[in-house]
């Protein structure tokens, strides 16, 4: 749920409050980058260096 959330470009702050962590640094443990979040990244740099 924390990684759909991180993809939904919701603050920390907000994920924090759905979550019920008392810390932000403990949502690290359960957060991970999907692969469709590397592959738009990754995709938005090739543009950049291509301009």
């Amino acid at each position: 749920m924390l990684t759909f959330l991180t993809g939904q470009k919701l603050s920390d702050a907000q994920i924090q409050l759905l979550s019920g962590h008392a810390s932000k640094k403990s949502l690290e443990v359960y957060q991970h980058l999907s692969l469709d979040a590397v592959d738009a990244a990754y995709q938005q740099a090739v543009r950049f260096i291509d301009l």
